[in-house]
């Protein structure tokens, strides 16, 4: 009866033995590589490319298509109108 005392605990097992190390990662690509280079200017020209085009107002000589033809040849009649 363990009223007041702790109860005997087995003896713990042995650890393990520790699993192999992973092979080493291949080598990556460094930003030294002329590839690497080759990429990253050409991101930076299409991304500088779309810049001009995005700030660029894209509408025709009449306007935006999206008004109605019936404001804009309305006259108005009375004041607040």
């Amino acid at each position: 009866m363990c009223l007041f005392s702790m109860p005997a605990m087995p003896a713990p097992s042995p650890m393990p033995p520790a699993p192999p190390t992973p092979p080493a990662p291949p080598v990556s690509p460094t930003q030294a590589d002329p590839a690497v280079k080759a990429a990253r200017e050409d991101a930076r020209r299409r991304a500088a490319g779309l810049q001009g085009y995005r700030s660029t107002i894209a509408t025709s000589g009449l306007g935006l298509s999206a008004q109605p033809a019936a404001v804009t040849t309305a006259l108005k009649t009375l004041l607040g109108q």
